[in-house]
C-alpha cells in the first residue's frame, strides 16, 4: 500500500492529529516545532512531532498497525533533524511501546511507570557525562552538587553555594543550559564564575541536556503542575541519580527551599522523596522579609532600580545589568 507523508501545519489537520492521538490515549502537547501525518489517500493513519531535538505524539492508527508505519514517521523525522543539522536527538514514548523503538539503534536512558525516554547513539548519556568528569580535579572527600539557573546570579545563590562550600569538599554547579528566561547561558556562565572566583573547591558546569532540558523535563519550562509535570519531574530526578551521582562520585545534592515557585517546590518534594538523606534543603535567603531571589531582580532591571539590585545582587550582576549588554536584556521589556 502506497502512503504519502506531509507537514501539518493548518488547523483542520493539527485536529485530526489530536483526534488520532487522543486515540490512541495521547495528549497532543502545544510544545511542537514540527509535526507529520502519514496518509492513505486522504485519512490520516499516523502521525509524530518534533519539539526542537525531541521525538514524541508518535501515534498509528488501530487498523493500520503492522504496515511498518512507525518506521515511516522515524525516516520522516530524523530526515527533518539531519536538514536542521541536528544529530543528536532523543524520543519520548509510553513503556508499552518500548519493542516498537527498540529495532531503531536508541538507546534506553531511563524509564518510570508512565514516560520512557530513548537517545540515538551518538555520545550517549554515559560517553559524555565520562567525558565531562574527566577534566575535572577535585579534591578528596565528599562531593556535593547543586543544578541552578543563575537567571541572574543573587545572593541567594550565593548564600546557597557558600554553604555549601564550608560543608563538603567539592562542591559542582550543574548551570542549567536550556532557559527560557532572558539571560543567555554565557551571561550567566560568566556572572556566576565571577561571583565564586574566591572559592576554590567549587567548580561550574554546562547541565548538559539530562537536566532541566526540554528533553528530560519539557513542562519545566510551561511552568505548570499537573499529573505530566510531576511524572517528567521523576524522569529527571532519576537520571541525576542513575548518572549523574555515580559518574560524578555526588554524595549529596543542595538546593534552596522555594516559598515563591509552586512548580519548583513540587520539583523539591519529589527530590526529597527520592534522595532522603542526600538532599540539603538549606533556607532561602531573605532581605526585607522576602526571599531573595532572580525574579526579584529582573523586576528591578525592568524598572531600572540599580539601588535594588546592589542590595540582593553581587557586584557582577550590578555592573552587567547596568552595561550596554544588560539595558539591552530590558529593552521594550
Amino acid at each position: 500500500m502506497s502512503y504519502s507523508v506531509k507537514t501539518c501545519t493548518t488547523f483542520k489537520a493539527l485536529e485530526k492529529v489530536k483526534a488520532l492521538l487522543e486515540d490512541q490515549g495521547l495528549l497532543f502537547e502545544d510544545k511542537v516545532t514540527h509535526t507529520i501525518g502519514v496518509y492513505d489517500q486522504d485519512q490520516l493513519v499516523a502521525t509524530g512531532s518534533l519539539y526542537e531535538n525531541v521525538i514524541k505524539m508518535i501515534a498509528i492508527d488501530q487498523k493500520y498497525q503492522g504496515e511498518n508505519l512507525t518506521s515511516t514517521i522515524m525516516t520522516a523525522l530524523v530526515q527533518k533533524l539531519h536538514e536542521q543539522k541536528i544529530e543528536k536527538y532523543f524520543l519520548f514514548t509510553t513503556p508499552k511501546n518500548i519493542p516498537i523503538f527498540e529495532p531503531f539503534s536508541l538507546s534506553l536512558i531511563i524509564k518510570n511507570d508512565d514516560i520512557v525516554l530513548f537517545e540515538n547513539s551518538i555520545e550517549t548519556i554515559v560517553e559524555k557525562l565520562t567525558s565531562i568528569n574527566q577534566k575535572l580535579k577535585l579534591n578528596p572527600g565528599q562531593t556535593a552538587a547543586i543544578v541552578m539557573n543563575c537567571n541572574p546570579v543573587t545572593y541567594g545563590h550565593l548564600y546557597l553555594i557558600r554553604k555549601c562550600s564550608m560543608e563538603n569538599e567539592n562542591v559542582i554547579i550543574f548551570l542549567v543550559e536550556e532557559n527560557k528566561s532572558i539571560f543567555p547561558f554565557d551571561v550567566r556562565y560568566e556572572l556566576l564564575k565571577k561571583s565564586i572566583k574566591d572559592l576554590e573547591n567549587v567548580h561550574i558546569l554546562p547541565s548538559t541536556q539530562y537536566i532541566i532540558s526540554r528533553a528530560t523535563f519539557p513542562t519545566y519550562f510551561l511552568k505548570e503542575l499537573n499529573a505530566a509535570s510531576r511524572a517528567f519531574m521523576k524522569l529527571d530526578i532519576s537520571i541525576f541519580m542513575k548518572y549523574f551521582m555515580p559518574i560524578f562520585k555526588i554524595d549529596r545534592r543542595y538546593v534552596g527551599d522555594e516559598p515563591l515557585d509552586p512548580t519548583t517546590n513540587a520539583y523539591n518534594e519529589t527530590m526529597k522523596e527520592m534522595l532522603q538523606e542526600r538532599l540539603v534543603i538549606v533556607k532561602r535567603l531573605e532581605h526585607d522579609g522576602s526571599a531573595v531571589s532572580a525574579s526579584r531582580v529582573r523586576k528591578m532591571a525592568s524598572h531600572h532600580d540599580y539601588q535594588g539590585i546592589k542590595e540582593i545582587a553581587p557586584i557582577a550582576t550590578y555592573k552587567f545589568l547596568k552595561s550596554k549588554k544588560g539595558l539591552a536584556l530590558f529593552d521594550d521589556k
